[in-house]
């Protein structure tokens, strides 16, 4: 792997962190329910971004935006974490990468691994955007 591809690699690692520990802001009401503060998310992706959920159904950035937006503070006591960020295949503009996500509400607790492609955007603030994602569940 190059230098280029290790520091992309980097970046889309960081950014899957970054934009998880956002949702859990959001989604406990730490942040204020305001536009500005949702472009954190909105902003890093491509778009036409596209969502694979878990149920098969694909969704659109604005759809997903919306639903974010009116998801805040609807969840005191939820956690998101993520792990295990795999690249897959790394180009000079692109990174196709794996990963798992945890998420826990009360005592229900929810796995997914997500398959990524994050596309090269200097204005983002990992150099990264989100184009594609395909999330699949994965055992308790």
């Amino acid at each position: 792997m190059t230098e280029a591809d290790a520091s992309l690699v980097e970046r889309c690692a960081r950014e899957v962190d970054e934009l998880h520990a956002f949702f859990e802001l959001w989604f406990v009401g730490e942040l204020p329910q305001r536009r500005e503060e949702l472009s954190r998310f909105v902003d890093v992706l491509a778009d036409d971004f596209r969502m694979v959920q878990p149920s098969g159904l694909t969704r659109t950035r604005d759809g997903i935006a919306t639903d974010v937006f009116e998801a805040h503070g609807a969840h005191d006591d939820v956690t998101v974490e993520t792990s295990a960020f795999e690249p897959r295949h790394v180009g000079e503009e692109s990174c196709l990468g794996t990963y798992e996500e945890w998420q826990s509400m009360g005592d229900e607790r929810t796995g997914r691994v997500a398959t990524v492609l994050f596309r090269r955007a200097a204005e983002t603030p990992n150099g990264v955007e989100w184009v594609h994602l395909h999330e699949t569940w994965l055992e308790s």
